[in-house]
């Protein structure tokens, strides 16, 4: 110990000692009277993993009044060079919105995303008045809105979206994919692929469905959405299985299918989306009205459950 003492200490002119970083020989701490501590054993094991650093060349300056302790330089260096960084906390969309105060509840519980479905043959659809609506309230809490399609042609959704204010048009049936390349690039745009119970994907992806229709792809996708192939089914996927279509979209992919509450921070865990989709995971009995409560249980636990 004393050689490597001496092999990390130089002399000030005034006789005090200083501490050196062995790689960049940067001074990281003087000492008058007390020597530095080195690193405890669990953190020289630590600091040994890291390839190409000497545990002796990092320590601790701890005054005995404990009330000025820090960490030094290199350790910090060392650790922001770990590799080891927390996943981003992932977005919300609450889907189905189909009134005005379900709206207003979802973005004050901290969503990110408020989803309306315009395609007419569900339950859940709205028409382009309560639209209009609900993507105002998304307006005012400065969050975005998204209207869902399944069958119809790009006139049309570009219609609904311009008459309502739509920013983003999910594209979630065969027709509605179709769409793609005819929808102008001001309109953002969420394309929908469907993977079965195994967690393959079963959908084409842009390129290949430009390829099969013979269209030329010239628009950018904002956002891929990963669903179950019976959407709203509330059915869970095999998260562990799934394996996510790369270089699709600009921005990021939606994980739905089968969340609520007590599972979202799992499939959180597992697959790391940029933005998890509920909708009847946080349902009144009806199956329609959203649950305050289950809304802000469902956001809590995708944003702060698998930290």
């Amino acid at each position: 110990m004393a050689n490597v003492k001496s092999r990390n200490r130089s002399r000030n002119s005034n006789g005090s000692c200083r501490r050196y970083n062995a790689a960049n020989a940067l001074p990281l701490a003087t000492c008058q009277a007390r020597p530095p501590l080195l690193l405890d054993e669990p953190e020289v094991l630590m600091l040994q993993a890291v390839p190409g650093v000497q545990p002796f060349a990092i320590a601790w300056t701890q005054h005995k009044s404990a009330s000025c302790r820090r960490r030094s330089f290199l350790t910090q260096r060392i650790r922001a060079s770990s590799g080891r960084r927390a996943p981003p906390t992932p977005q919300v969309k609450v889907c189905g919105i189909t009134t005005v105060k379900d709206a207003k509840l979802a973005a004050e519980a901290g969503a990110d995303m408020l989803g309306m479905i315009m395609w007419p043959k569900t339950k859940r659809s709205v028409s382009k008045t309560v639209a209009r609506d609900i993507a105002s309230v998304a307006a005012d809490y400065g969050i975005q809105s998204v209207g869902v399609f399944v069958d119809e042609g790009a006139q049309q959704i570009e219609d609904a979206c311009g008459q309502c204010g739509i920013h983003v048009a999910q594209l979630h049936g065969t027709e509605a994919r179709k769409s793609l390349f005819h929808l102008h690039e001001n309109l953002h745009v969420t394309y929908v692929m469907n993977c079965n119970a195994h967690g393959r994907i079963q959908t084409p992806s842009p390129a290949a469905l430009a390829e099969q229709t013979e269209q030329v792809l010239q628009r950018h996708v904002q956002w891929l959405l990963i669903d179950g192939q019976q959407g709203g089914s509330g059915q869970p996927l095999p998260w562990a299985d799934m394996r996510v279509p790369a270089q699709i979209a600009d921005r990021g992919w939606l994980l739905a299918g089968g969340l609520h509450p007590d599972n979202v921070a799992e499939a959180v865990s597992i697959l790391h989306p940029t933005v998890v989709d509920v909708s009847s995971g946080v349902t009144q009995g009806d199956g329609i009205a959203k649950d305050k409560e289950r809304m802000i249980a469902f956001i809590n636990a995708a944003k702060h459950g698998h930290q």
